[in-house]
């Protein structure tokens, strides 16, 4: 085999087995991570079949440390505080974690675990809010406090970059390994041990990450390891809104990110699926600081419980302008689109209240405004608003991005905006058309293209259809 082909099989089975968790990633998103075209991963492997064969055959990608370095690797010793320090190593299922072990020992406990089915020293590594590094949430101290640059959204990772990821970490911290934590198609956290596990790490990993999730409702200790510098009350109010910042629906994907993340307070998005559809949102509330991270929280709030109530799409909006209205300050709006996504009609329906326009990619890249209806924002004093609702059918490969107008008014470098030509700019340098790449791309040109700190909310949701 020529050494370039060599080269471009040991990408995709580095790519397969980072992306392995996640048994819905498609073929095209495999070669996305992969860094090949579609062509070259079929040529490899003509179906998904042949690809899991090589893995079942232990046809390992280059990245994994050679089996000599596993004979210079020795168990280190490990008693953990309190219940952790047990002669025989707790069950790790869910359920029974969360029972047995308090909340803010979680993560102890899952490297503790690690630790013993892997026989290698182990640290567990979350994202900061923001997505610029990975900070220990537990393990020894000879694992770096904070690791730079994580592919990620916010503090989810986005899947497509572990590969690249995983070489960059190769060159900082030679003979690591990573184990992410999968949840519903989502990377959570990372565990990176100090040369190849002697076991399994796959179910500790699986486990850990629910365990993780479910304890973070319970003590501060993992949100806290996630901040690595104070939170303003607005933006501490803004963070707890959000949805999942990455996710699959039927017929999609969607990913969600906001920037700066330690202040400000004014923009939210929202996505959910439910039965009648996936219903997408995003929203700047008037003004800045905490009142309008509480004007924001007021109104997400209206569109959730109407949503819960069993509202269409026209009752939401209602639901949101009454509430923004019925807190009496004339200076209260929120300006918005709010959407809904039918998977089997291929249909996306939509209104937009004093928002920038969504946008479109096709599937050759080109990027246009949808026209659509403008309404007042919400809030303002109209007493019974009619809201007209747009319906486009959107094709296999396109990408709908929608923004706040942090991103369009960006100032850059040398005078002007971001405005459409940054987008469009962003999207030539992504090597890859998913929903959280897409998204990813854009924030990082918002942010590189001026050293002076954002001034305003810079919010992007992006669907990309299967």
């Amino acid at each position: 085999m020529r050494s370039d082909a060599l080269a471009s099989r040991q990408r995709i089975l580095r790519a397969a087995r980072m992306l392995e968790g996640d048994r819905r990633v498609t073929m095209g998103e495999l070669a996305a991570a992969a860094n090949v075209g579609r062509s070259t991963l079929y040529r490899h492997f003509p179906t998904r079949q042949a690809l899991e064969q090589a893995l079942e055959d232990h046809e390992e990608p280059d990245f994994r440390p050679a089996p000599a370095a596993r004979d210079q690797v020795t168990p280190m010793p490990y008693r953990s505080p309190g219940q952790l320090g047990r002669v025989s190593p707790l069950a790790l299922e869910v359920t029974r974690v969360l029972d047995e072990v308090p909340p803010h020992l979680v993560p102890d406990q899952l490297v503790a675990e690690a630790r013993r089915s892997a026989g290698v020293a182990i640290a567990l590594y979350v994202v900061d809010i923001d997505g610029s590094q990975l900070l220990r949430l537990s393990g020894s101290e000879e694992f770096p406090q904070q690791i730079d640059g994580p592919p990620a959204l916010g503090p989810e990772i986005v899947p497509e970059g572990l590969p690249g990821f995983q070489e960059r970490l190769q060159r900082q911290l030679p003979g690591c390994v990573i184990e992410p934590l999968w949840l519903r198609g989502r990377v959570t956290a990372l565990l990176v041990c100090v040369g190849s596990p002697l076991g399994d790490l796959a179910d500790v990993a699986k486990q850990g990450a629910a365990a993780l999730e479910l304890a973070n409702d319970y003590t501060d200790y993992v949100e806290a390891t996630r901040r690595r510098k104070p939170t303003t009350p607005a933006a501490e109010i803004q963070q707890h809104l959000f949805p999942p910042r990455i996710a699959r629906i039927a017929g999609a994907q969607l990913a969600g990110g906001l920037l700066p993340s330690y202040e400000v307070g004014g923009d939210w998005f929202d996505f959910v699926e439910n039965r009648d559809g996936a219903w997408l949102a995003i929203a700047d509330a008037a003004g800045t600081g905490p009142t309008a991270a509480g004007l924001g929280a007021a109104a997400l709030g209206a569109l959730r419980a109407a949503r819960r109530s069993g509202k269409d799409l026209e009752d939401a909006l209602t639901a949101v302008h009454e509430t923004v209205r019925r807190l009496d300050n004339d200076d209260f709006y929120i300006t918005a689109i709010l959407a809904r996504w039918h998977a089997v009609t291929s249909m996306l329906t939509w209104a937009n209240c004093g928002h920038p326009p969504p946008y479109l990619i096709d599937k050759d890249g080109t990027l246009s405004a949808l026209d659509a209806p403008q309404h007042p924002p919400l809030g303002v004093d109209v007493t019974s608003p009619k809201f007209k609702l747009t319906q486009r059918q959107l094709e296999s490969g396109e990408r709908l991005i929608l923004v706040t107008d942090g991103i369009i008014d960006r100032e850059v470098e040398g005078g002007g905006t971001f405005g459409v030509d940054g987008i469009k700019q962003a999207l030539e340098r992504t090597e890859s058309a998913t929903a959280a790449s897409t998204a990813m791309a854009i924030q990082q040109a918002v942010t590189e293209c001026w050293s002076e700190p954002l001034e305003d909310d810079a919010t992007i949701v992006v669907m990309a259809i299967d």
